[in-house]
């Protein structure tokens, strides 16, 4: 070290010395993680390497969908098996069940927590549609009762004293986070979305779902799971004014002041339109927690666009809570209700040229999204989608590894989150070491490489705060480029985040 960094070193480290950070907003917020392609669907190897990767990176919980069609006997017949008691998972076939009991298993030996999204496509023989055709019952009325059932099965085999049939593993461990469906207003997995009534257009999920919300907390309540975790929502984040009537997706705010029964401005529905939606006595439903999708255009934006007035960004959330509030207002839902996002993320080019972003924006965006939750004090989660690539391009490609393994810098961005914002004469540096132990107190460096310098030097050092280990403190606004640096105290190598320079916010 020259002389000259020498004493720039000494005068930065006297200007921040070990600053105190300004109140964090959202200290135990969580880190969701979910791939299905990877996790569930792709064999032992693809799913022991991921969820290696998650442990690795500080992933707090994986989410997963069950595919109710990929689990039901006969799924793909009009009637449903002779002497087959849905609520009994000793009813289906054991090995259908093997792609789940080995995630859910697989996720806690590592410490992870396991939420379970059961959805469609469902079987058939669940379908209240008359269509002779599988690929519409798919998605079509689901059949609450039979809904019930499955949930409950899925209860009793996650209760934590089921015995796992044919693998001889002895007791599955229990999973007591849920949440109900995926995208229900959204054609691919929930019809229809709208229908011809009395000769005008008139939502039709929002009504459909409201049942299966409820279904699904009896199904809960009868397998033991009373006092569980149950998130309504996963809405996603835009809808269309196009379409089939069947398919057309709903806008998230729209479909959700139908399913509470409130109009655009939080008034009780009256009329036709609360007779389509099945509105008379309508009950306080038992979740507690919303669950979100705030997509910016599918991951091709920065999270900082709002989006149209009909969607629900991770930038444009106040739309969410105005719901939320007024849904409260009236007793649709529980008071202080939470926040999840459960799927999120951002496509990268490459691989796809259409609506990824560069490999840098996309691990700068991941970093500003969690800036942006963590600020908000309603929001419990935030989940990245996915770990990997999918093969076809026209897929999501929003992992943070490439299709053959090789990790995107959104790897490493993930692993170790970085933001750093001017604040007139001071920079606020906002991060978060994932990998650290819950309510660890590791003190982590703030380095500074300033300009024509090759080495980055430390500048302050602070203490990780909170439940989920985050970093937030002010330091003197200097020219350069900034990263955190943490060693893990088990004596691993150190670990340092990207490097960023201080932006207007």
């Amino acid at each position: 070290m020259n002389a000259a960094r020498g004493l720039l070193t000494l005068l930065l480290v006297m200007a921040a010395g070990t600053a105190a950070g300004p109140a964090h907003a959202s200290s135990s917020q969580e880190s969701l993680f979910q791939d299905d392609a990877q996790l569930v669907l792709s064999g032992d190897a693809a799913r022991e390497a991921g969820l290696n990767d998650l442990q690795a990176l500080g992933a707090d919980a994986v989410h997963s969908i069950v595919f109710w069609a990929k689990v039901a006997p006969r799924a793909t017949s009009r009637r449903r098996p002779t002497g087959f008691v849905g609520s009994d998972p000793a009813s289906y076939a054991p090995e259908r069940w093997d792609k789940y009991d080995d995630l859910v298993r697989g996720a806690r030996a590592r410490g992870l927590e396991v939420l379970l999204s059961p959805a469609s496509p469902i079987p058939s023989w669940a379908s209240g549609c008359s269509s002779k055709r599988v690929t519409v019952r798919r998605t079509c009325k689901p059949n609450p009762t039979q809904f019930k059932r499955f949930v409950e099965a899925l209860g009793h085999r996650y209760s934590g004293t089921y015995v796992d049939e044919n693998q001889g593993v002895g007791v599955l461990p229990r999973v007591d986070r849920w949440s109900v469906w995926n995208e229900p207003n959204q054609g691919g997995w929930l019809t229809p979305q709208f229908a011809k009534v009395g000769g005008r257009t008139r939502p039709q999920s929002p009504a459909i779902y409201r049942n299966l919300v409820k279904a699904a907390a009896k199904g809960l309540r009868s397998s033991g799971h009373r006092s569980d975790e149950l998130l309504l929502g996963e809405t996603a984040p835009i809808g269309r004014v196009s379409g089939a009537l069947s398919k057309r997706p709903m806008p998230p705010g729209a479909f959700l002041n139908a399913t509470f029964c409130l109009d655009s401005r939080g008034r009780s529905l009256r009329g036709a339109i609360s007779r389509a939606l099945d509105c008379a006595g309508y009950r306080r439903l038992p979740i507690t927690g919303l669950s979100h999708h705030p997509y910016t255009r599918g991951g091709s934006r920065p999270p900082t666009d709002r989006g149209s007035r009909t969607e629900i960004t991770i930038s444009s959330a106040s739309r969410l809570k105005t719901i939320i509030k007024r849904a409260e207002r009236k007793r649709r839902i529980p008071q202080r209700m939470k926040i999840s996002y459960t799927e999120f993320g951002f496509q990268t080019n490459p691989p796809d040229d259409l609506f990824g972003v560069s490999l840098a924006a996309q691990a700068r965006y991941l970093n500003q999204a969690d800036w942006i939750a963590y600020r908000d004090k309603s929001v419990a989660s935030v989940a990245q989608y996915e770990l990997r690539d999918e093969r076809a391009t026209a897929a999501f490609q929003s992992g943070l590894r490439f299709l053959d393994g090789r990790p995107k810098p959104g790897f490493a961005a993930y692993r170790m989150p970085l933001w750093v914002s001017k604040r007139g004469s001071r920079h606020r540096i906002w991060g978060q070491v994932r990998p650290a132990a819950d309510k660890a107190r590791d003190e982590v460096e703030v380095q500074l490489q300033a300009p024509g310098e090759e080495d980055f030097s430390t500048v302050a050092t602070t203490t990780l705060r909170g439940t989920k280990g985050f970093v937030d403190l002010n330091v003197a606004r200097r020219s350069g480029a900034w990263r955190l640096r943490w060693t893990p105290p088990d004596g691993g190598p150190a670990i340092t985040s990207r490097v960023a320079e201080g932006v207007g916010r």
